[in-house]
């Protein structure tokens, strides 16, 4: 039987941690959120497209194995860079030729781009309890021009994080952007485990 690895991932907080796990997730990555009913990939793309035409640049930060750009290629996007923290989550994404362009992070330089350099920035899963800190989301805002995109999403565990719901507030409170979108619904269907689907527009 594949061992499943979402009940793990949930439970870890330190980020050293949470290397080791994707680095054993990444081959049955796919197949494990597949089974679940995996959803959010495709809510966001299709968030995005409400407020981004498909011809411009974006980022698919934290990538993974490339669902969520194959997700963003499969509603018209067609110049998606990815960045991954983790070589074998990246090692995974290649093999589907969906990138543009494809770049190495590191808890050094987690977002390898300029500020900028694309019109939306997407972290589907990212910005999120059992992956990146809460830290990472005013950090992508500043990689923003002003009228750029962030397309984000919070599963049930990180809505119920309050780091993480703080640092969006914060964002939204202090003017740094305005939430164009806000949809709670399905995450992984099977599991029964929802997500909100958010886009915030820099000011």
């Amino acid at each position: 039987m594949t061992e499943k690895f979402f009940p793990r991932a949930y439970g870890l907080t330190d980020q050293k941690d949470i290397d080791a796990l994707y680095d054993d997730w990444a081959k049955t990555y796919d197949q494990e959120v597949t089974e679940g009913g995996y959803e959010t990939p495709r809510r966001c793309a299709q968030a995005l497209r409400n407020f981004l035409p498909t011809n411009k640049p974006i980022v698919d930060i934290g990538c993974g194995t490339g669902l969520s750009g194959l997700a963003l290629g499969g509603i018209g996007y067609t110049d998606i860079t990815g960045t991954e923290i983790n070589p074998n989550m990246l090692d995974q994404a290649m093999k589907r030729g969906i990138y543009a362009d494809l770049r190495a992070a590191n808890l050094e330089d987690p977002l390898p781009f300029k500020v900028g350099e694309f019109s939306a920035l997407v972290a589907v899963g990212v910005i999120s309890a059992g992956a990146g800190p809460a830290s990472l989301l005013p950090m992508a805002l500043d990689k923003l021009a002003p009228g750029g995109f962030l397309c984000l999403s919070y599963n049930d565990h990180t809505l119920e994080t309050p780091d993480y719901v703080d640092a969006l507030s914060n964002a939204i409170d202090t003017k740094i952007v305005d939430q164009v979108f806000s949809e709670y619904g399905p995450h992984l269907t099977a599991l029964d485990v929802g997500s909100s689907v958010y886009v915030l527009r820099k000011l």
